[in-house]
C-alpha cells in the first residue's frame, strides 16, 4: 500500500473517533462502564457500521479501505491508535 493512501485511511480513521468516540465513551458511562477502551476496542468501533465511509470524509480511500483484508486493515489503524488505551 502507498504511504499516501495510508496516510489517508488513518486520516479517516481519526475523524471517525472524533465523530463517535464521545458516544462510545458516553454509552459505557451510561452502562455503569468507566469510559476506557483498549486500543482493539477502539479500532473495533472505528471499523463497525460503515463509520469511516459517514465520517471519513474521503470516498476513494474508503473504496481501496474496502479491499484490504481485516489483518491490513487492522494494521493501519493500529497506526492511527498507536495508545494501549484511550479515554477520558
Amino acid at each position: 500500500m502507498k504511504k499516501e493512501m495510508q496516510n489517508r485511511i488513518i486520516l479517516m480513521a481519526k475523524r471517525t473517533w472524533q465523530s463517535i468516540g464521545g458516544d462510545v465513551l458516553r454509552t459505557c458511562e451510561d452502562m455503569g462502564i468507566e469510559p476506557i477502551m483498549e486500543q482493539e476496542e477502539v479500532i473495533e468501533s472505528v471499523m463497525d457500521a460503515g463509520y469511516m465511509r459517514m465520517y471519513g470524509r474521503d470516498k476513494e480511500a474508503y473504496d481501496f479501505y474496502k479491499t484490504l483484508t481485516y489483518k491490513q486493515k487492522t494494521a493501519v489503524l493500529e497506526k492511527a491508535f498507536p495508545l494501549r488505551q484511550y479515554g477520558w
